[in-house]
């Protein structure tokens, strides 16, 4: 896979195949449906391996970045990946600066509201803990009164929200709960001792864990599908076709087990999930 680095101001974007690449093939979408003419861009946060991460050379990778390559073959487009923190996204496709999101964002109603979300996946919430850590947690009421870190806007941190609100309400014990800007910054807070515990999206749990940085003390929590967005419909129909496509040849499944991901069951499709904006 071709990866060319390019840097606008402080953004840093990677193409991952030149124009070049697909001079014998027409697009499958029409400039008038995408931000820039003839290419795709989406958004990324490589600090969630094993889904999408820089490697030790500065080289991007991961599921997320092979799946956008695939993609971008099948729809006959370059496709140029922005490297930014995930709270900045949203507003960036609102604001016309990319065409999408491809970060490993969890499906929620309410995002399916906001734009034309495509279920690609399946991932859950992991609690982890510090190596030398002595707490136990056997279940999720473990975490009332302790101190939680979380990446700020993302599925976990909502999720906890909500379990320690209905606590609170029920009870009155609730998480004392402490935000940062990405995974990376979670676990660098959990190993200062800032915190009790940290939640992560289970597959960088376990890419943490692999590595002897951090303990998995409970996983499995609200499980739910991660999903690829667009702000144009013309675009993720597209999407759907290439993704179809690559599930039908194999190259779809191939790819999850390749990163130890775990894809849509069989019966659930892949495909536009929610009405989009509105």
């Amino acid at each position: 896979m071709f990866t060319k680095i390019i840097q606008a101001g402080t953004v840093a974007a990677f193409i991952l195949f030149p124009a070049a690449a697909f001079a014998q093939c027409a697009p499958a979408v029409a400039d008038k449906n995408l931000t820039e003419a003839g290419k795709l861009l989406l958004s990324i946060n490589p600090t969630n391996p094993p889904q999408q991460f820089i490697d030790k050379d500065g080289n991007l990778q991961g599921l997320n970045v092979e799946l956008a390559a695939e993609i971008g073959k099948r729809l006959c487009m370059p496709v140029e990946l922005v490297r930014m923190d995930f709270p900045a996204m949203i507003p960036a496709m609102n604001a016309g600066r990319i065409d999408g999101l491809n970060t490993g964002m969890f499906w929620t109603e309410e995002r399916s509201k906001l734009m034309y979300t495509v279920p690609y996946g399946r991932q859950s919430v992991s609690i982890v803990v510090a190596p030398d850590s002595d707490g136990e947690y056997t279940k999720p009421e473990d975490l009332l009164g302790k101190v939680s870190a979380v990446e700020v806007s993302s599925y976990q941190m909502n999720w906890l929200k909500k379990f320690s609100d209905e606590h609170a309400a029920a009870t009155g014990e609730a998480v004392d709960m402490r935000t940062f800007p990405t995974a990376t910054n979670v676990v660098s807070a959990l190993l200062a001792g800032q915190v009790d515990n940290a939640l992560l999206v289970d597959s960088v749990a376990r890419e943490v864990v692999s590595k002897g940085r951090v303990k998995e003390a409970l996983t499995d929590l609200g499980a739910a599908r991660t999903t690829l967005a667009f702000s144009n419909r013309t675009v993720a129909e597209a999407v759907v076709k290439a993704l179809n496509e690559m599930r039908d040849d194999g190259t779809y499944q191939a790819l999850f087990d390749k990163f130890g991901l775990t894809a849509l069951l069989p019966d659930q499709p892949l495909e536009i999930v929610g009405p989009g904006p509105v």
